[in-house]
């Protein structure tokens, strides 16, 4: 059976007028789509030229749309919703191949994330992970990423941003080298393990548990990861996360020689990009089924105050 051929408009026309009769505004429709006042001004003529009727009518500078552009308006308007749930809906089906891309701390990466992303793919077999490292500042419209993981001293800005937890950081050391410490001053005479690019990290511990550093014994790496390498091989104390640490804590080869409760300056946020306003849906279902899944795992190590906004 021969289906009838569809009449259609340009659909970029479509979008400007559906935009434009919104917002009653050539120039919010034009920030709305990243086009042009003028952009949308020749698509909304191209519309109507096609359709042999005016839309718009343009009085006193003021906008209105004319009970023509009004009847369209309310067609066309559900018409696009449809599209627009039928593809979203299309798109997230388990079936469908996506790719999510993400970009996440070297330390975090390394000695955390890889070991537990096969759980994560075997819930979403769908879904290709495309994992990166890195510390810098993201910019998502230049760096192609779905989310981001980074820690800061001041929650990031330009983007979406979940804070996924403070960071509480563990005195770990080899057992070996637990036996030489009974009491805070001992940590005086043993090697500090610093962050190199967290120097602060041990003058604020020593400051919060009541002790004058005066060890000048100090050996730096970059990363937590190196840290705790380092903290195994018995070359000195580090202060370390504790959900970073939790194998070697279990296994026995990292010990907590004292006591004692810190969280640094630091936590941990989840960045994502910033939906347009237009957009009313949430986060593309492979982001949010990421997040839920980092929320579920860090749920032991998240405090009350930690938000999800």
């Amino acid at each position: 059976m021969k289906m009838n051929q569809l009449t259609l408009p340009p659909l970029n026309a479509l979008r400007a007028f559906e935009s434009a009769a919104r917002h009653l505004s050539f120039t919010r429709a034009g920030n709305e789509l990243f086009v042009t006042h003028g952009a949308i001004s020749k698509q909304i003529k191209l519309l109507e030229s096609y359709l042999d009727v005016s839309l718009f009518s343009r009085q006193h500078k003021q906008l209105s749309l004319t009970p023509e552009g009004e009847r369209y308006l309310r067609h066309i308007s559900s018409a696009l919703q449809s599209i627009s749930q039928a593809t979203e809906e299309l798109r997230s089906q388990p079936g469908i191949a996506q790719a999510l891309s993400i970009n996440v701390l070297p330390s975090l990466t390394i000695n955390w994330l890889i070991p537990r992303l096969e759980e994560f793919k075997a819930r979403h077999p769908h879904l290709y992970v495309d994992l990166s490292i890195g510390d810098f500042q993201v910019d998502f419209k230049r760096d192609k990423y779905d989310v981001a993981i980074r820690s800061a001293t001041v929650r990031p800005t330009h983007c979406h941003v979940l804070k996924l937890m403070d960071e509480d950081l563990c005195l770990v050391c080899a057992p070996q080298l637990a036996k030489q410490i009974d009491s805070l001053q001992d940590i005086n005479r043993q090697t500090l393990l610093k962050h190199t690019t967290r120097p602060e990290l041990w003058p604020l511990w020593a400051e919060k548990v009541g002790l004058k550093l005066t060890t000048d014994k100090m050996l730096g790496m970059e990363h937590f990861y190196m840290l705790s390498q380092a903290a195994v091989s018995g070359m000195g104390l580090a202060l370390i996360p504790r959900f970073f640490i939790e194998k070697e804590l279990a296994e026995g080869s990292l010990v907590i020689p004292l006591a004692t409760q810190f969280t640094s300056p630091y936590a941990y946020y989840v960045l994502t990009p910033n939906l347009l306003p237009s957009k009313q849906s949430e986060r593309p279902l492979k982001v949010q089924a990421f997040i839920d899944w980092l929320l579920e795992i860090f749920a032991p190590y998240r405090h009350q105050s930690d938000d999800l906004s």
